[in-house]
């Protein structure tokens, strides 16, 4: 079996020269640009905020970004389309056909040209960003970014158990589980899918729930702030009875606040520097104080409870974000030059655009449930593979999807560098390579003009 031979180094050098010019000469990648630099630059100055420093940094950031990267996505995914499509309606590949270049080399090179613009582009964009920031005078002060503790994994096993015998104590005698292993391992499983999910699930009158954060090390990290979400069991913010502690391993207790019915839905408690020095681990408690026939409080427990602490600046987290941003341009670089090279440029355009719509819908629940579609014939067989297509869009976009960065960055929560460097490992650059041999297999077998 032979290996593919590598691709050589002036082939892609001269691709990437055009794909750096041939995006230029596009008028409406031009005019999509104009209106990145009319987002940038305009579209803060329209911007009214709440009142709140928080809320002007997340319009500024947010906002502003999620706008410039839509339409710089845009304009990305059009430019892939027409690279090679237009040089080969325009009959301008077949000198490049004829030659010693690879079909992959002249992939690659188009792709990096691409993938380079964008990068100066998006930099531009964070840089402007940012002035824009510093010009509405919020300060290193105001912008400091902070990043959320991780639970600790065996809590989160202990309080399945917790949760399990407590709902095993509501039963009636002669239906709990006693004897029944199979039975209890079954509840158990339900029990740890519904903390570990999305669901707000109730915590009755004098019951506790509890959570366990890992510190960095021991070591101080500086002034933390523990926050806490809930609703009560008539679906609103208000009304709602408890108490809040956090506690070290030893039992000490660091801080602790009463929840009373003025609460909205959230409690934050703000913990001075050297709160959490020496401690491996924090220990967060919360108890419904209703009475006995009181209401119950819907707690979500996966997000519920948040113990952040400060991790660096704007700068560090904008470059944290534009890496991971990157990934997704590079992606869409990539989807449109294979489809550009197995098509014509309408028929590209439409195929990058359906796919991408097929990315956007993926995560949602229209294709998450195992069970098959209640009713037969076509549908029923289309559902199953669906649900695989969509099951591995969603896994191909996931690494980028993990870093929230735009929400991140909004709110002023630390994009993790690790996870931006797999997304751009596996999004911007080993998904976009394994498009590129497709797109060359494509180019190899396309007739030409």
């Amino acid at each position: 079996m032979r290996l593919p031979r590598p691709p050589r180094l002036r082939p892609v050098l001269a691709g990437a020269a055009l794909g750096l010019r041939a995006p230029l000469r596009s008028r409406f990648v031009f005019a999509l640009l104009a209106l990145l630099g009319a987002a940038v630059l305009l579209l803060p100055v329209q911007l009214k905020g709440d009142g709140t420093t928080a809320g002007t940094l997340r319009m500024l950031l947010a906002w502003t970004l999620g706008a410039a990267v839509a339409l710089l996505s845009v304009s990305t995914l059009w430019a892939g389309c027409a690279a090679v499509s237009g040089d080969v309606e325009a009959k301008r590949h077949a000198g490049a056909a004829v030659s010693s270049a690879r079909p992959f080399e002249l992939w690659l090179g188009r792709w990096l040209g691409l993938v380079a613009l964008d990068a100066a582009v998006l930099a531009v964009v964070l840089v402007a960003v940012f002035v824009q920031v510093r010009a509405r005078g919020l300060g290193p002060a105001d912008t400091a970014v902070r990043t959320y503790l991780p639970l600790d994994p065996a809590s989160f096993e202990t309080e399945v158990d917790r949760v399990l015998d407590d709902a095993i104590a509501l039963l009636p005698p002669d239906k709990r589980p006693d004897g029944d292993p199979a039975r209890r391992a079954a509840m158990r499983e339900s029990v740890r899918n519904d903390l570990g999910g999305d669901a707000f699930l109730p915590l009755e009158p004098g019951r506790e729930r509890h959570w366990v954060f890992r510190t960095p090390g021991g070591r101080d990290p500086g002034p933390a702030a523990f926050e806490f979400s809930f609703m009560s069991s008539y679906g609103e913010n208000q009304g709602v009875r408890g108490s809040l502690s956090l506690r070290r391993p030893d039992g000490t207790t660091i801080a602790e606040r009463d929840v009373t019915t003025d609460d909205s839905g959230y409690v934050r408690i703000d913990l001075i520097a050297g709160s959490l020095a020496g401690a491996d681990a924090v220990e967060a408690v919360f108890e419904n104080r209703e009475s006995e026939d009181g209401a119950a409080v819907l707690v979500r427990h996966d997000r519920a409870a948040r113990l952040s602490v400060p991790a660096g600046g704007l700068p560090a987290n904008l470059a944290r974000s534009g890496l991971a941003v990157l990934a997704l341009l590079s992606l869409l670089a990539a989807l449109g030059l294979a489809c550009g090279c197995a098509f014509s440029f309408p028929v590209a355009a439409f195929a990058a655009s359906a796919i991408c719509a097929m990315v956007v819908v993926s995560g949602g629940g229209a294709f998450s449930a195992d069970e098959p579609a209640p009713h037969g014939g076509v549908s029923a067989a289309i559902r199953p593979v669906a649900r695989r297509v969509a099951r591995a869009l969603d896994a191909a976009t996931a690494p980028y999807d993990r870093t929230e960065a735009i929400d991140r960055l909004g709110d002023g929560v630390a994009v993790s560098g690790g996870a931006a460097v797999r997304a751009f490992a596996l999004d911007g650059v080993a998904l976009p390579l394994l498009l590129g041999l497709l797109g060359a297999a494509a180019l190899r077998r396309r007739e030409l003009p």
